[in-house]
């Protein structure tokens, strides 16, 4: 179990319906007038939310969590993955850590098809618990894994990776090895940003990636091939929406962004210029003044309604 507790700071664990321990992280005062719950993408932790917890926290109530499988949240049986099951995983963060009051949901990546899974399976929550919706650099449509440089078939990557599993000690091992290590640093660089970023940053996002199990790669990895939520989308007309995406996003392109905007009449689309995959690292002060726009937006409409 991961638990530390700071000023304004308790890192705790929770258990799904399911069992699996995921660790969240609470920030902010425990009586904000808004709680914002943070959900990471694929391969990477709540960590990679460290440039908006602390200025969320500033006016804020702030929920971050790692999704089973990543950072020291536990996964469960191999084949256990889908988005629907990291949607139900969200719902348990909501009724362990946000039992009340009204909620913003921020999702990157792979943390915003978990919204959508959870929009899915609980569109009542949209509209009376959930106000608003931040989507990063996401797509409600299939993803193909062509796209991110692995292998075309699903089943022929869960085989895969079923069988590197059992060798994950030694591809640890040549993962570690400096020409190695170099490759997947250039990678990560390449896939995940448009513009410069520090080395500082690329070494957070290379420690992220490289802790994912190999069983978690081969499980969830397939997943974003079946993804399709656009019918789910309806439940975010009911909340304030902002859809945010790089320019030059070379793994959830614009026009992934630009199909949710489409489906949710009166979403505001942000297309952000020479910025890639991973905005909340590569942009985050522009991340931080949309996300503090919407938590203040939220506040204003629950206080109108208090009040009406």
């Amino acid at each position: 179990m991961c638990s530390l507790i700071r000023a304004n700071t308790v890192d705790q664990q929770i258990r799904t319906d399911d069992g699996v321990p995921l660790r969240v992280r609470i920030e902010g005062a425990r009586d904000a007038a808004v709680t914002v719950v943070l959900c990471h993408g694929f391969g990477m932790s709540s960590a990679s939310w460290c440039f908006q917890r602390a200025v969320l926290a500033r006016t804020a109530r702030v929920v971050s969590w790692d999704q089973r499988g990543h950072g020291c949240s536990g996964y469960g049986p191999p084949g256990i993955a889908s988005i629907e099951r990291l949607g139900r995983d969200l719902r348990a963060v909501l009724d362990y850590c946000v039992p009340e009051g009204p909620v913003v949901l921020a999702g990157h990546s792979m943390g915003g098809m978990t919204i959508m899974a959870l929009a899915a399976e609980h569109p009542e929550l949209f509209g009376e618990r959930v106000l608003g919706v931040v989507l990063i650099a996401t797509s409600a449509d299939p993803v193909g894994i062509s796209c991110l440089g692995l292998l075309p078939g699903a089943a022929a990557y869960r085989a895969a990776g079923q069988a590197a599993t059992a060798l994950e000690p030694a591809i640890r091992l040549l993962l570690r090895l400096p020409g190695n290590a170099l490759v997947l640093r250039e990678l990560i660089r390449r896939l995940g940003f448009a513009s410069q970023v520090s080395e500082s940053v690329l070494d957070m996002v290379v420690e992220m990636m490289s802790a994912i199990p190999i069983k978690v790669l081969a499980d969830v990895l397939p997943c974003f091939r079946s993804h399709d939520k656009l019918v789910a989308l309806d439940a975010l007309r009911r909340v304030s929406t902002l859809v945010l995406v790089g320019e030059r996003d070379a793994i959830t392109p614009p026009r992934y962004s630009q199909r949710i905007a489409v489906a949710v009449p009166g979403a505001d689309l942000v297309v952000v210029p020479n910025a890639g995959h991973i905005l909340m690292l590569e942009r985050p002060g522009l991340v931080n003044e949309w996300l503090r726009a919407m938590v203040i937006s939220v506040w204003a409409e629950s206080a109108e309604c208090e009040s009406a």
